[in-house]
């Protein structure tokens, strides 16, 4: 018969070994400064908010959908383009109605966005 003392590993230094990566990992993360995007993107799963759209943004995409519209004679590519603008510069989207968390809707013709497009008729 051998003598195989020393040889497995039991299973009391295998959980220990795992619990110590773990931590290991979770401190690692904490001095990188990941803990603030970790816990803003907790914070949207249960909180989602969307981001708003800045407006020199919407206004360049509306003049590309604008020329493309006129080119291909579809005006649904300008007219059916919807924004949600970021006007008073907090990251998010405003909201129209705050305690149904509706989100305004802008298209391209609308203020503040205000891109004409000549020959398209929304």
């Amino acid at each position: 018969m051998r003598n195989k003392r020393g040889v497995e590993l039991s299973m009391n230094v295998i959980i220990i070994a795992i619990l110590v990566i773990l931590v290991l990992i979770v401190v690692s993360i904490f001095f990188l400064g990941g803990f603030n995007k970790i816990s803003e993107t907790i914070r949207n799963i249960f909180n989602p908010q969307i981001k708003g759209t800045d407006v020199s943004i919407a206004i360049e995409t509306c003049k590309t959908k604008c020329i493309l519209a006129q080119q291909t004679n579809a005006k649904d590519v300008y007219c059916k383009t919807i924004f949600k603008i970021d006007s008073d510069g907090n990251g998010y989207a405003d909201y129209e109605d705050e305690d149904a968390k509706r989100y305004k809707e802008f298209h391209c013709y609308d203020t503040p966005i205000n891109t004409p497009c000549p020959g398209i008729d929304c």
